[in-house]
């Protein structure tokens, strides 16, 4: 957690888990102490390990039991979902051991609770000598009471996170659980478990995408004519990505066998993970099924599809579900030697591939192959040649992300199988699709046309963008569906918390530099002065730091003459920014912001009065904020009296936090003129 030691304290969407062992202290009763601790540390380091399976932290060690953190130090656009799944392995492998304790111990009803709870925290260091980081807030408070209000055996989560997992997890209602030192009590759901992958779900309205769809529908006539293809989705975070794969879906669902998988942010956990998936759902295997059913099933399938290379390719589809089928090709096994034994397994899977498409054609889907790790991709990249011998469509979605495993896919599909590579770019949707979306998601007449366009606006042609702002409105309820949004100052976010930890998570990739001048930069606006930024951020390397932010694109260049400028690429990301900042950070960085801009401006100063009181009246530099809305208020009265009366509204509370009365004195006269003009 050293990078977040760099960065001071700040402000994050995390999720807190919550996890302790029910009834440890009645073990004391049967066994002796270092029995006691063997048993309790065995449970609490499986625990630990299932967090860190998902990229969870650590914090802290109660005795019997663990406080973890999702979001610390680095955001991640799935952190209710890693500390979900995160749970139920507790659950599974808690489970487990309690089988163990009763085996050796003759002690049953050995088992553990969790409680799950997502929000904005302040995290930072406490301590002397030694530090730890924490995270402090109403989340957190949140999770500790659910976890002890969770029946043994069970996760109980709280209302931001079920929103966040109700499509992917099965939550029941738990009703209301009071929390100390809260007046209103919480609402809490039950975990279940992950939904059926077949289960599907809703359909985003297809808009603006006529271009794109037309590109579905060919590869959907040559595959069902035999002819294998490659269909790459492109697009960033929100553009559709996922949709246009269920859209694929639709258009070929009488025509071919289908089979999709998914890779996920933590996708180290499994090698070939979607792949894996891919297998499993042609099964039939459920979730939590065991070795046994598996195996069955396995033999059941394959044989009438393989014939006499049944035996031949079992074991190494075995491999890939990690199921053990036969001690003795086991032990044979273990004297293959490793690289020899990879090229057997891909090549049994593509084998398997193969076997399918001759029976019908078959589309073979991986969504999300930014995510996907190296075996993954090599995987992937085998599959490709079989688009040449089968009717095969191995279609993909994922971002355009220079580092990751899917970018070099991608090259190996145009550089070797250009033939049967088709590319599909999904740029942002054009306002009026983005309209047209708003009116097929929301009922007529929920909004006023006012807000619809507010929204198109912020949104800036994303689809996910705009529907998780819509649903923002929406859940605040009926009186905050006419409000405007706005970072005030010293407020965290009012980004939904979907895409606060989505667009947070891209800027926590960068290096604690970039990252500073990032901050930085949302500071001083959208768009920026680059040399403004980096003196304010002390940048080592201004332009290496300023590199790092184009490379990732988190800023775009806007121009080089009279001066080098540029701008966040999204408004959205450069709240995200600001909302990653403490209110006394915020304060601080308006203040610098305003003096090298006050300095920059030289003698144009007066063509910049309101910028500046803009952003001194945004720090606690009150006194100069009072200046210079009374100049930028004098000045606009000629041009724009109504401009004029809102500078001057501004000065008056400015000149009341100062107490200085003659100040108000002063203004409340110009108020006065100006509402008799």
């Amino acid at each position: 957690m050293g990078t977040q030691k760099q960065r001071g304290d700040e402000m994050r969407p995390i999720t807190a888990l919550f996890a302790d062992i029910v009834g440890s202290t009645a073990l004391g009763e049967r066994l002796g102490p270092d029995e006691v601790k063997a048993v309790v540390g065995e449970c609490v380091t499986r625990m630990s390990r299932a967090v860190e399976d998902f990229g969870g932290v650590i914090q802290a060690y109660m005795g019997d039991g663990i406080c973890a953190y999702f979001g610390v130090p680095s955001a991640h656009e799935d952190d209710p979902e890693r500390a979900a799944r995160a749970a139920l392995r507790i659950m599974r492998v808690a489970a487990e051991y309690g089988h163990e304790v009763e085996s050796a111990w003759d002690i049953a009803g050995f088992n553990v609770r969790v409680g799950v709870n997502s929000g904005p925290a302040a995290v930072g260091e406490v301590g002397a000598e030694v530090t730890q980081t924490v995270a402090l807030g109403d989340a957190t408070n949140v999770a500790a009471r659910l976890q002890s209000a969770a029946e043994s055996g069970t996760v109980a989560v709280g209302e931001a996170t079920a929103r966040r997992l109700q499509e992917r997890f099965v939550l029941e209602p738990l009703g209301e659980v009071s929390v100390k030192g809260r007046a209103e009590p919480v609402t809490a759901w039950r975990l279940v478990g992950p939904r059926p992958a077949a289960e599907p779900r809703p359909a985003t309205p297809l808009v603006g995408r006529e271009r794109e769809v037309r590109h579905l529908e060919s590869a959907v006539s040559d595959i069902a004519s035999g002819r294998g293809q490659v269909l790459l989705m492109v697009g960033e975070a929100g553009l559709g990505k996922t949709r246009m794969l269920a859209e694929l879906r639709a258009l070929a669902r009488d025509v071919v066998t289908w089979l999709e998988g998914a890779c996920a942010s933590y996708g180290s956990v499994v090698p070939y993970g979607p792949f894996v998936d891919i297998l499993r759902t042609w099964l039939g295997v459920e979730e939590g099924e065991g070795e046994l059913v598996i195996r069955t099933k396995l033999r059941a399938r394959l044989g009438p599809l393989l014939g006499p290379r049944e035996d031949e390719l079992l074991p190494y589809l075995g491999l890939v579900l990690a199921v053990h089928l036969d001690l003795e090709l086991e032990r044979e096994l273990l004297s293959v030697p490793a690289e020899e034994l990879t090229q057997r397994v891909r090549g049994a899977y593509v084998a398997w591939v193969e076997a399918l498409a001759s029976e019908r054609p078959l589309v073979v889907a991986v969504d999300d192959l930014h995510w996907a790790d190296r075996t993954t991709r090599e995987l992937a990249e085998r599959l490709l040649s079989v688009t040449d011998r089968a009717a095969v469509l191995l279609a993909a979605t994922f971002r355009p992300d220079t580092a990751s495993e899917a970018w070099g896919f991608r090259a190996q599909a145009q550089a070797e199988y250009a033939h049967r590579t088709v590319e599909v770019p999904l740029p942002p949707l054009a306002p009026e699709a983005s309209r047209a979306l708003i009116d097929a998601l929301v009922p007529p007449g929920l909004f006023e046309d006012t807000v619809k366009d507010e929204v198109v606006t912020r949104a800036e042609g994303n689809p996910l963008y705009l529907e998780e702002l819509l649903r923002a409105l929406m859940e605040a309820g009926g009186a905050d569906r006419r409000r405007t949004w706005t970072i005030a100052p010293g407020s965290t976010s009012t980004l939904p918390p979907a895409l606060e930890s989505l667009l947070v998570a891209r800027i926590d990739r960068l290096a604690p530099a970039p990252r500073r001048l990032s901050q930085v930069a949302a500071v001083v606006g959208r768009e920026f002065p680059v040399s403004v930024a980096t003196e304010v951020a002390e940048s080592a390397d201004p332009q290496a730091d300023i590199g790092a932010l184009l490379r990732a694109e988190i800023v775009r260049e806007v121009r080089r003459v009279p001066e080098f400028e540029c701008a966040f690429r999204h408004g959205l990301l450069q709240e995200a920014v600001l909302s990653t900042l403490t209110p006394a950070a915020l304060r601080e960085l308006y203040a610098r912001v305003g003096t090298v801009m006050e300095r920059a401006f030289g003698d144009a100063l007066e063509e910049h009065l309101e910028q500046l009181a803009f952003y001194f009246y945004r720090s606690d530099e009150t006194a100069k904020a009072l200046e210079y809305l009374e100049r930028a208020a004098a000045r606009a009265e000629e041009l724009n009296p109504g401009r004029a009366e809102e500078l001057w509204n501004r000065a008056r509370k400015a000149a009341a936090k100062l107490g200085d009365d003659a100040a108000q004195r002063r203004i409340d006269q110009r108020l006065t003129r100006l509402e008799g003009s």
